[in-house]
């Protein structure tokens, strides 16, 4: 059994930021957000027993004016609940992410990426894997010659992985998550896209130093796993895409890169994330 859970939060004092922010560091599954008039509503999607609802729960305790519902969902209508909440989307100039159960004639020029969502994050309808998205395409335009080495950070779904490899005709791609669910996810989500063969997915990073590194992992993470990412860079060759933050914190982490030897090329802003694009 699954719960939808209905958070209706007023909008003010930043608390939609706050509650998008505390789902980003603790749900897996994904969700979605509409804007109705002096209020923002949260749907999350989360397994009967999860203990994530339990880490919701004590979240909410401390925000009393958050109105919150409950409806539990039977699992063999799980699927019909992520159809209806998972559409076709285009991004940048040619990426199209679609579901495996949507029909879709694409033009020639369009790359599609197919993505069942299963239980990890990644279906390019959040604002930083959009602008992950969005820079991978200008990435590979622009260094996407000879090979490239590629570390996909908290790989999830196997989103971004799978767009470096359809737009990057030799490179090869290490995804790493430390979730089994992710792992699970990636690893058919790469045979759905028939991109196996440039792949390694897997729980480590391993020992090998990258061209382009992704890290859709949220602050924190991005913080903690600083010295790693840089140890996996080479020098004047690595570049790193770095969200999963809020536009407030971002200066924090530019700042952070910098003192590592990083040096800022693009700063980007999509609602309240922030994506960084540096370069060692």
């Amino acid at each position: 059994m699954y719960y939808e859970i209905v958070l209706k939060v007023p909008n003010k004092n930043n608390l939609g930021e706050l509650i998008e922010e505390f789902l980003y560091e603790h749900f897996t599954q994904g969700w979605e957000i509409t804007e109705e008039k002096n209020m923002i509503i949260f749907k999350i999607y989360a397994k009967e027993r999860d203990p994530e609802i339990d880490n919701l729960e004590k979240f909410l305790a401390k925000h009393l004016d958050i109105e919150v519902e409950y409806r539990l969902i039977k699992e063999e209508n799980w699927a019909e609940v992520w159809k209806a909440n998972f559409r076709p989307i285009k991004l940048g100039k040619n990426l199209v992410v679609i579901p495996p159960w949507e029909k879709y004639e694409s033009y020639s020029e369009e790359i599609v990426i197919i993505i069942e969502p299963a239980q990890a994050f990644g279906t390019g309808h959040h604002p930083t894997t959009q602008m992950m998205l969005e820079n991978i395409e200008n990435y590979a335009e622009k260094f996407g010659k000879g090979f490239l080495k590629i570390l996909d950070l908290g790989c999830g779904t196997g989103i971004l992985g799978i767009a470096c490899a359809k737009l990057i005709s030799n490179c090869k791609i290490w995804a790493v998550d430390i979730d089994e669910e992710a792992i699970k996810a990636c690893k058919y989500n790469v045979k759905l896209n028939q991109v196996q063969e440039k792949f390694f997915i897997q729980k480590e990073i391993p020992e090998e130093k990258f061209d382009l590194i992704l890290a859709n992992i949220g602050y924190r993470e991005l913080k903690n796993l600083a010295s790693s990412i840089k140890k996996h860079s080479k020098k004047d060759r690595t570049h790193v895409f770095l969200t999963g933050i809020l536009n407030e914190d971002a200066e924090k982490i530019e700042k952070l890169y910098r003192n590592l030897g990083y040096q800022l090329v693009k700063k980007q802003s999509e609602k309240e994330w922030a994506f960084l694009w540096m370069k060692l």
